[in-house]
């Protein structure tokens, strides 16, 4: 880049950040909130705020930064929001045209990006972590079995779901490490030996699946 062009980008950028300052001053002197209405870039990108028309002085100045994007034809959006103060977060929102306003929808943004048999199935597994597909399918009586099984398995490869060694499925790693067993990666056995003597506190239902064991029962589909 050449000092010129680099000078002329940092004029640009310390323009931008004077004009939000004038807003940013004003709501600090009056302690109201002043909301600047602007236009994203035709470009899309991985990061939302490099999206806000202008130079990047504009998000620099304002304690918060909201980008609202939606396919064109579409009625869903999502709201991108960071700033000082508030936790970055998305929303997922539904224009109503009777109204003429945006509605928060419910549920996380995933459940409105996603297929409706994928959307219906993490709304299952949220609420009833550790679900094998047949547990799901009692929820989704419209949909057959074996569509349920290969869409969990895409689900889990595409990070939308985790499971585990006994084919249930979870929201996420954390909710999935709660409360289980700790096994081997490669035999999905207890680490502990059965030869060895049981620990103090140590739970005797850690046992085997080859054990012939209630739990081993619970695990057939």
């Amino acid at each position: 880049m050449s000092s010129t062009r680099a000078r002329r980008d940092g004029w640009r950028y310390d323009a931008d950040y004077v004009s939000v300052g004038y807003a940013k001053r004003l709501a600090d002197h009056y302690g109201i909130a002043v909301v600047l209405v602007h236009h994203i870039r035709k470009a899309g990108s991985d990061d939302f705020l490099t999206e806000v028309s202008g130079t990047n002085g504009i998000a620099g100045a304002a304690d918060a930064t909201l980008v609202l994007k939606r396919a064109r034809g579409q009625a869903d959006g999502i709201l991108h929001v960071t700033g000082r103060d508030v936790d970055e977060a998305e929303y997922a929102l539904q224009f109503q045209a009777a109204s003429g306003a945006w509605h928060l929808l419910d549920g996380p943004v995933s459940d409105h990006t996603v297929g409706d048999t994928r959307a219906a199935i993490l709304r299952h597994v949220r609420a009833n972590p550790g679900a094998k597909p047949k547990d799901i399918a009692g929820d989704l009586p419209q949909v057959d079995i074996d569509t349920i099984r290969r869409t969990c398995s895409r689900m889990a490869a595409d990070g939308q779901l985790t499971r585990d060694g006994s084919g249930r499925y979870y929201p996420d790693t954390e909710t999935r490490t709660q409360g289980v067993p700790e096994v081997s990666e490669l035999s999905d056995c207890p680490v502990t030996s059965p030869d060895q003597p049981e620990r103090p506190g140590q739970s005797k239902s850690k046992l085997s699946g080859l054990s012939g064991t209630d739990e081993a029962e619970g695990m057939a589909e």
